[in-house]
């Protein structure tokens, strides 16, 4: 055999076409390996078990889990199961809690007052749908932030455990007798008969003689005695200020001062002077705290804010036209800024006049609506004439338009006269004072 015969050209074209396609197919598993494609190598990672099914090539990696709609949530909130607070209101940093690196967003809505409980509750519990919705009332954009933890948090007042509390009371019991201090009311308490010769020892309020009855000891626990933190009074005088119920009222102030906000009317004395509150928004007072015969004087910055239950408009209302409660919506928003005029409620919208063409989205105040008249002119009007105990009844015709509680002359039909009624109802009107209980009379004409 000849082993050096040259190949045909069909055997060399065969060969060039099998190292073309032998180079494409290297070239392109390069390709792909440098690209990170899946390929048969075991998994490196040793939480992954080697049999795992391979991840979908097409979806993107993904390191934080977003929501449905593609929003990642910049900040995590996790709710705690328990928590237990002092007083009546419940803040979020109190049920809730962040990782540092989430407190540039938490961080300004930490002191949100979320739930107020009643003064002899003594816990309560709060959903994850309850601090949504609050946290949306508040202007909380809730895209951003990721909700992880318990369902609910049971909130405990540990401030009405009588039994673990009974050491502090005695302690404020102490301190707000006006005297020395503790040692000298122990000092007294040893010695019922004054003993002026102990050394730093206060003279006793009363003294006990051994004749007279001792009443036998009761084994009711006494109540607490009311204080009020340096907190609780600047957000009494803001109230106060600006007309503002207590539980509508969301005050925050800086973390600086939360060891000042804390001292008591207990031990210290306050003088507070507000030096900016004329509306809501950044506040200030200059207090001087009194402790003894020293003094010192600080200023106390906080942002106030204000839940205000509003009516909307929610359809396009033209002027004169009767108003109905499915024409608004009602909405309850933390507020900035206390308007120049008090918000209407559904009640004293529904059943009332536009005074002016009303748009979508205008919340409702008094100099938009007027009242609808009872009674117009040319009608006729049942007037109740008040005798005594006797109501008689008799017909006139208005000369004016009247809406309810408005005095306005009405015309009789046989006599002609003209006198003065007060418009009770529709197309109904009295004359005279009202009667408590009286009979009825009718008359006609």
């Amino acid at each position: 055999m000849n082993n050096h015969k040259p190949l045909g050209k069909k055997k060399t074209v065969q060969l060039l076409v099998i190292l073309t396609l032998l180079a494409w197919a290297t070239q392109t598993l390069v390709h792909q390996w440098g690209f990170g494609d899946e390929t048969d190598t075991p998994a490196l990672s040793a939480d992954i078990p080697a049999d795992a099914p391979a991840p979908d090539p097409v979806a993107p990696e993904k390191f934080v889990n977003g929501s449905s709609d593609g929003i990642v949530p910049t900040a995590t909130l996790e709710m705690c199961p328990e928590a237990t607070i002092v007083g009546t209101e419940v803040k979020l940093k109190q049920i809730c809690r962040w990782n540092s690196t989430d407190a540039p967003v938490l961080a300004p809505i930490a002191d949100l007052t979320v739930l107020r409980l009643n003064g002899s509750m003594p816990f309560h519990a709060i959903t994850i749908d309850e601090i949504r919705q609050t946290l949306h009332d508040a202007g909380v954009n809730l895209a951003t932030i990721n909700f992880v933890g318990a369902a609910s948090c049971t909130v405990t007042r540990s401030d009405l455990q009588t039994d673990q509390q009974e050491a502090l009371r005695s302690w404020i019991d102490s301190h707000s007798q006006g005297g020395a201090g503790s040692d000298s009311s122990a000092s007294a308490e040893s010695s019922p008969q004054g003993d002026a010769s102990s050394a730093g020892a206060a003279p006793a309020a009363a003294v006990v003689l051994p004749s007279t009855p001792v009443a036998p000891p009761d084994d009711t626990p006494p109540a607490p005695k009311p204080f009020h933190t340096l907190r609780d009074l600047l957000t009494a005088d803001a109230c106060q200020r600006l007309s503002i119920s207590p539980d509508a009222i969301q005050m925050t102030f800086s973390p600086q001062d939360e060891k000042v906000l804390d001292l008591s009317d207990v031990c210290f004395k306050f003088d507070i002077e507000a030096t900016r509150l004329r509306n809501l928004g950044r506040v200030a007072w200059d207090v001087t705290i009194f402790s003894g015969s020293e003094s010192r004087k600080v200023q106390i910055e906080a942002r106030a804010q204000a839940w205000e239950d509003q009516v909307v408009v929610a359809t396009p209302l033209a002027q004169k036209e009767v108003l109905r409660e499915s024409d608004f919506i009602t909405r309850h928003v933390l507020v900035d800024e206390l308007p120049d005029e008090a918000p209407l409620t559904l009640a004293q919208c529904a059943g009332q006049e536009a005074a002016e063409d009303l748009k979508p989205g205008e919340i409702m105040a008094g100099r938009m609506v007027d009242p609808v008249p009872l009674i117009r002119t040319g009608q006729l009007v049942t007037i109740t004439l008040v005798d005594g105990s006797v109501q008689i009844r008799g017909v006139a015709r208005a000369m004016e338009t009247g809406v309810l509680g408005e005095t306005i002359k009405v015309r009789s039909e046989t006599s002609r006269d003209v006198f003065d009624v007060v418009v009770t109802g529709e197309q109904e009107a009295r004359l005279g004072p009202q009667p408590a209980d009286a009979g009825s009379v009718s008359l006609g004409n």
